[in-house]
C-alpha cells in the first residue's frame, strides 16, 4: 500500500512538473501587446496570413492590436508613431511602401520591427532587432518561369505578359528572378506587356482587357500574385479570347479554385499559415530578448527567417 501512495505522488510530481513546463513556454508571451500593421484590407493573402499571426500570438498568450493604413503611407507613419508610445513588445509591419521602412525603424526606437510581406532593403535591418520574416522571393518567379519553360517546350520564342506588384522588393525580385530564369534558359521572349497591376484583382483585369486590344499574341501571361492572375483571366474570358498559360503567386483560395476549374494553370504557394506561425516565433524571442538564429530558415546573420515557396498545378492541387 506504502508503495503504491510513493508511485502515485511521484507520477502527480512529474505529471505537475510537465504541466508547469507547458504552461511556461505558453507564458513566454504572457504580458506581452504585440502590434500587427498591415497595409490594406483588399489584399487577399495578407488577411490570411494576418489571421495565421493573431492566432498563433493568442495561442502563445500575446496580446494583438490590428491597425489598417488602408493604402495609406501617411496613415501608416503616424500609426507607427503612435504604436511608439505604447509599449509593445514588438511590431509586426507591412509598409505600405518599401521605401519608409528606414524611417519605421527610426520611429520604433528599440522596440524590435518584424518586417512581414515586403521585404525591405538590407540596410534598413539589424540583427535580432529589426528584421524580415518571409519568403524569398525569388523562388517564386524561378518556379514559375520553370513551369512557362516546361509548357512551352515545343517553342523557340514565347510572347510573355507581366502583371507585376507595385515598386518594393518583392514585386522586382519575382519579376526579375521570372525573367532572368527564362534567359539563362536561353529561350527567345517577346514581351508584349508588362504593368503595375497594384496587387490588385479589378486593377489587373482592366489592364488586361487594354492589352487585349491590341492583339498582340500571348503564349503565357505572368503574375506576381494570385489576385492580379485571376483578373487577368476574367478580362480574357470577358473578351472570349483564349486563355494562355497564366501563372500566379499565393495560392489563395480562390487561386485553387481556378486551379481546380483549369483557369489558372500554375501559383506558387506560400502557405500563411506557417509563415504566420514562423512569425510569432521570432517576435515571441525578439520581445524576450532572444535571438532568431535557430529558427528554421534563419540567415547567418540574423537579419532575415525565410519561409518557403511550392509550385503548384491541376496535378497536385488536391494536396493543398
Amino acid at each position: 500500500m506504502l508503495k503504491k501512495f510513493f508511485s502515485l505522488c511521484l507520477i502527480l510530481t512529474c505529471a505537475s512538473f510537465f504541466l508547469a513546463a507547458c504552461g511556461h513556454d505558453q507564458a513566454d508571451g504572457n504580458g506581452k501587446k504585440i502590434a500587427i500593421m498591415t497595409y490594406t484590407k483588399n489584399d487577399t493573402f495578407s488577411k490570411k496570413l494576418i489571421a495565421s499571426m493573431k492566432e498563433n500570438a493568442q495561442a502563445n498568450g500575446m496580446e494583438v492590436d490590428i491597425y489598417n493604413a488602408n493604402d495609406s503611407s501617411d496613415t501608416q507613419i503616424a500609426q507607427v508613431k503612435k504604436v511608439a508610445k505604447m509599449n509593445y513588445a514588438a511590431i509586426l509591419i507591412r509598409p505600405v511602401e518599401a521605401n519608409n521602412s528606414q524611417e519605421i525603424t527610426a520611429i520604433a526606437g528599440k522596440t524590435p520591427v518584424i518586417f512581414y510581406n515586403l521585404q525591405p532593403e538590407k540596410s534598413v535591418l539589424k540583427p535580432n532587432q529589426d528584421i524580415y520574416v518571409g519568403p524569398n522571393e525569388e523562388l517564386a518567379g524561378k518556379l514559375q518561369a520553370n513551369y512557362v519553360l516546361k509548357q512551352t517546350s515545343d517553342k523557340d520564342t514565347i510572347n510573355v505578359a507581366i502583371l507585376r506588384g507595385p515598386s518594393g522588393l518583392a514585386a522586382e525580385k519575382r519579376t526579375s528572378a521570372f525573367q532572368d530564369t527564362l534567359r539563362k534558359a536561353g529561350k527567345n521572349v517577346n514581351y508584349v506587356f508588362l504593368d503595375n497591376g497594384k496587387w490588385d484583382l479589378k486593377t489587373a483585369q482592366h489592364l488586361t482587357e487594354l492589352f487585349l486590344k491590341t492583339n498582340q499574341p500571348c503564349d503565357a501571361l505572368v503574375a506576381n500574385n494570385d489576385d492580379m492572375a485571376l483578373g487577368a483571366i476574367a478580362a480574357f474570358k470577358q473578351a472570349k479570347r483564349k486563355l494562355p498559360i497564366v501563372c500566379g503567386v499565393d495560392l489563395s483560395a480562390a487561386g485553387k479554385r481556378s486551379i481546380q476549374n483549369n483557369q489558372l494553370a500554375f501559383s506558387a504557394y506560400q502557405p500563411a499559415d506557417s509563415q504566420g506561425k514562423t512569425i510569432i516565433k521570432a517576435a515571441l524571442l525578439l520581445a524576450n530578448k532572444k535571438k532568431v538564429t535557430d529558427l528554421k530558415g534563419a540567415s547567418d546573420d540574423d537579419l532575415y527567417v525565410y519561409t518557403s515557396f511550392e509550385g503548384v498545378t491541376a496535378e497536385n492541387v488536391a494536396n493543398y
